[in-house]
């Protein structure tokens, strides 16, 4: 288990060659340059430049450097200031929280937590509850509609990286040769598949993938204002 008190204390002057901020920076560059997989605490040692059994002092255990390092990545993730406008301040912080995921890919298999709290986590939530206070909502409503909108938001950005990863080996795959068909080519042409295959054919494809972001997140709106802050309407 990560000290969160003293993961969130300052590092001293005489040790700030190595702290919690030191070793979570580190372990965040080696997941974002070379995958997640790279991430042990030999490699993260040696990308500061200590030994690896100095990392032990901090974090017991990899599963435990990689809670440290989500926690310090879901700071980055903070709300901006509240302005009253609660569907625009969900939408900016939606697309902050996007942002982050898409910055750090690895992300896609250690998801933001809203459950696991740290300094940077509680950050986080705090700075998104804020966004919801003062709208007639209740504390479990609000952690609905907060948990809500993370779940959309960490998918979508995670689907996106996934569909740019397929892009680059297709492009890739391209290279050393003419592709053949796709399962899809070969699904549509046997008719078992009818709906989905007019489905992904028919449907516009945005250019933007953040405009598919904003359409989706539209509708995940329109039902948080369905659920909560539209009740005493109905």
């Amino acid at each position: 288990m990560v000290n969160w008190e003293k993961a969130a204390q300052p590092a001293k002057a005489a040790r700030a060659a190595l702290s919690y901020e030191v070793i979570a920076t580190a372990a965040i560059e080696v997941a974002d340059g070379q995958g997640l997989d790279a991430v042990t605490m030999r490699k993260v040692a040696e990308h500061i430049g200590a030994g690896a059994m100095s990392l032990y002092r901090y974090v017991d255990s990899r599963d435990d450097l990689i809670t440290l390092m989500v926690d310090r990545v879901s700071a980055e993730a903070t709300a901006p200031p509240p302005t009253g406008d609660w569907r625009a301040d969900l939408t900016a912080a939606a697309h902050r929280i996007r942002q982050v995921t898409l910055r750090h890919p690895w992300l896609a298999r250690h998801a933001l937590n809203a459950e696991d709290f740290g300094p940077g986590t509680l950050a986080m939530t705090e700075s998104t509850l804020a966004l919801l206070d003062g709208h007639g909502l209740d504390t479990g409503d609000m952690l609905d509609a907060w948990r809500t909108l993370l779940a959309f938001v960490q998918g979508h950005a995670f689907a996106e990286a996934r569909r740019h990863e397929a892009r680059q080996r297709r492009a890739d795959e391209s290279e050393t040769g003419a592709p053949g068909p796709s399962f899809l080519d070969k699904a549509a042409e046997s008719g078992e598949y009818p709906l989905s295959t007019r489905a992904l054919r028919e449907a516009p494809r945005p250019t933007d993938p953040r405009d598919a972001f904003d359409r989706r997140l539209g509708h995940v709106l329109d039902g948080l204002a369905h659920a909560f802050f539209e009740r005493d309407r109905r």
